[in-house]
C-alpha cells in the first residue's frame, strides 16, 4: 500500500494504540519545551527529553512563543532519545498545523521516534555539524518483535514529506529494535533525510561522498543509497 495523503499516519496513529505498538524502550518522562534565540533574533522551540503522553499540548503552548523564519515556518530543535509513537504522531498534527521546520542542533542527537517521525515530519529538516540522527526498526510490544506495521506507518509518512521510502526503511530492516545507526550530518543529508530551505549558494556546499555512512556501536561502515535519496539542492561530486 502506498498512502499519499499527508494526514493519514496522523489519523492512522489512533491504530497504534489499539495494538500497544511502541519503542523497545519506554520514556521515564516527558519532553521539555523552552524557548530560545537564533543568531538572527528570531525565537524557535527546543524540544529535548523522551517524547510521552501530553506532549503534543505542550508543544502547542510552546510553538506560541516561536518567530517565523523567512519562509513563514516555526523553528524546532530536537534533541531526543525518542518515545512514544502515538505521541509523537499527536505532535506531528500540531507541527503541520503550524508548519513548523527541525532542526538537530550541534552537540545534540535526535533518535528513534524523534528522528523517524518528528524531525521527518519537518517543512525543513537540517542536521547541523555535531548533530546526530539515530535510526531503528518500530517494535511490536505485545509480540516482542519487530513491527512491520509500524515501520510501515512511519515511512508512508516520511514518503508523503519527500524522504526516500528506500532509505528509511532500509535502515529499519536492517536495524534490531535495539541496535541504532547514528548519521552525521554529512550521511544524513547523502541518504536524503534533510530538506534545506532554498538557497542557490547553498547546492553543493557540502560536498557528498559516492557512498553514504552509517554508524554502528561507534563503528562507521558506508553504503550505497537508494537512486534519489539524496535531498534537493544538493549533488555528488564532479
Amino acid at each position: 500500500m502506498h498512502f499519499t495523503d499527508r494526514t493519514f499516519p496522523c489519523r492512522a496513529a489512533a491504530l497504534l494504540a489499539v495494538i500497544l505498538l511502541a519503542w523497545a524502550i519506554p520514556p521515564a518522562a516527558a519532553m521539555t519545551f523552552s524557548t530560545s534565540v537564533l543568531a538572527d533574533g528570531k525565537r524557535f522551540v527546543l524540544a529535548k527529553g523522551p517524547i510521552a503522553e501530553g506532549d503534543a499540548g505542550r508543544l502547542r503552548v510552546a510553538l506560541q512563543s516561536a518567530d517565523r523564519d523567512a519562509f513563514g515556518h516555526k523553528i524546532m530543535a530536537l534533541d531526543s532519545s525518542g518515545g512514544s509513537v502515538f505521541d509523537a504522531f499527536a505532535m506531528v498534527e500540531i507541527m503541520d498545523k503550524e508548519r513548523v521546520s527541525t532542526i538537530v542542533m550541534p552537540g545534540a542527537a535526535c533518535a528513534s521516534a524523534c528522528a523517524q517521525i518528528l524531525f521527518l515530519s519537518g517543512i525543513h529538516r537540517t542536521v547541523a555539524e555535531g548533530g546526530r540522527l539515530g535510526l531503528h526498526s518500530c517494535y511490536d510490544a505485545r509480540e516482542r518483535s519487530r513491527s512491520m506495521v509500524c515501520n510501515e506507518l512511519i515511512a508512508q509518512n516520511a514518503l508523503a514529506r519527500g524522504t526516500p521510502y528506500g532509505s528509511l526503511m532500509a535502515f529499519m530492516h536492517l536495524s534490531a529494535p535495539t541496535q541504532v545507526r547514528w548519521l552525521d550530518a554529512p550521511d544524513a543529508d547523502c541518504w536524503g533525510f534533510t530538506r534545506r530551505p532554498p538557497d542557490p549558494g547553498s547546492a553543493g556546499r557540502r560536498g557528498q561522498p559516492l557512498t553514504c555512512g552509517i554508524g554502528v556501536d561507534g563503528v562507521k561502515a558506508s553504503l550505497t543509497p537508494p537512486a534519489g535519496s539524496r535531498p534537493p539542492g544538493s549533488r555528488g561530486p564532479a
